[in-house]
Parts: C-alpha cells; sequence; structure tokens
C-alpha cells in the first residue's frame, strides 16, 4: 500500500509594497503555506494594514530588521504583527519545502 504524499509548503516572501507582489502572492498561496514580509514588503503594514492581516495571510509575519529601518516597529506591535529577527527567519525557512519571492 502507497503511503499519503505529503503536500508541499510554500514560505511566500512579499519583498516590495506593491499590491501587485501581494496579490500574486494571494493568488499562488495555499494552505500549510505561510507569508514573511520583508524589504520593502513591511511596507505592507502602512499601505493596506487589513490586507496584511486578512486570511490567509493572517498567520503572516514581518521582518523585525526591515521594520526597524523603516521606523514601523511601534506600529507593528501595536498592530499585533508577529516579527521575526534574521535568525527566526532562517528557522521558518527550514520548516517550508520552498519558498517564492513576489516582487
Amino acid at each position: 500500500m502507497k503511503s499519503p504524499t505529503r503536500k508541499r509548503t510554500c514560505l511566500h516572501l512579499v519583498v516590495q509594497s506593491s499590491l501587485r507582489a501581494v496579490d500574486n502572492c494571494l493568488a499562488q498561496f495555499d494552505t500549510g503555506d505561510a507569508v514573511l514580509f520583508l524589504d520593502d514588503g513591511v511596507m505592507h503594514l502602512v499601505n493596506d494594514i487589513s490586507r496584511s492581516f486578512r486570511p490567509p495571510f493572517a498567520g503572516g509575519f514581518f521582518s523585525a530588521v526591515d521594520l526597524e529601518a523603516r521606523g514601523l516597529s511601534g506600529l507593528a506591535q501595536s498592530a499585533g504583527a508577529v516579527t521575526l529577527t534574521d535568525s527566526k527567519i532562517a528557522g521558518l525557512l527550514q520548516t517550508h519545502d520552498f519558498c517564492l519571492t513576489w516582487k
């Protein structure tokens, strides 16, 4: 008997603040996937905060370093955003089978 194949999961990296980046990510997002907003992608926290926290991005993550570089750490904290240090990002990468970058 063949054992069931485990579904492969993707870590989506949103690295630009354009809505197109989020829309393209959303079109490919699947159950078990995760999203990480980093580089200019952290600007989604400001540009459209409701979009950054609605499903399926509700379990998304933001780069703490990139938020700090843009002066957004306080906003992220007050918004309840889950922020990750670089070492935690490395761990997140290891929990997914592959990643896609959205620009």
